[in-house]
């Protein structure tokens, strides 16, 4: 299969790196617990955590999968419209966005990673 590279951070404003740079080392306990199956390559990939793309920041980005995670907490119940565009504008350069709440993540993270893992196998075939 071919490599997919992604420019996904450049020429973004600085407060947004800022921003991301801050949410990277103050995650919430949800995305601590997922934070602590997705490193390391323990899926097989590299996921990085609090990754610039295309104006947004994102929890989890596998590039070789094209595959973003995200944690849903209680704020998210008020943005659905712009999460979902913000999908649709990551779908567009091929980036799919498996979407978890905080708490399935805290009741369940095992079976959380295990379905991660299977989209990740099924990006790459």
């Amino acid at each position: 299969m071919r490599r997919r590279t992604f420019r996904l951070g450049s020429k973004m404003p600085k407060w947004k790196r800022v921003m991301a740079k801050v949410m990277s080392r103050n995650m919430s306990m949800p995305e601590r617990i997922l934070w602590h199956r997705l490193k390391d390559k323990q899926l097989g990939v590299n996921f990085y955590k609090q990754k610039l793309a295309m104006g947004y920041i994102l929890d989890f980005f596998c590039p070789r999968a094209a595959l973003c995670v995200e944690v849903d907490g209680p704020q998210h119940l008020k943005q659905k419209s712009y999460d979902a565009n913000r999908d649709v504008v990551l779908m567009k350069k091929g980036i799919l966005t498996m979407r978890f709440t905080a708490q399935t993540v805290v009741n369940n993270p095992a079976v959380v990673a295990v379905l991660i893992a299977d989209r990740v196998r099924k990006r790459m075939t």
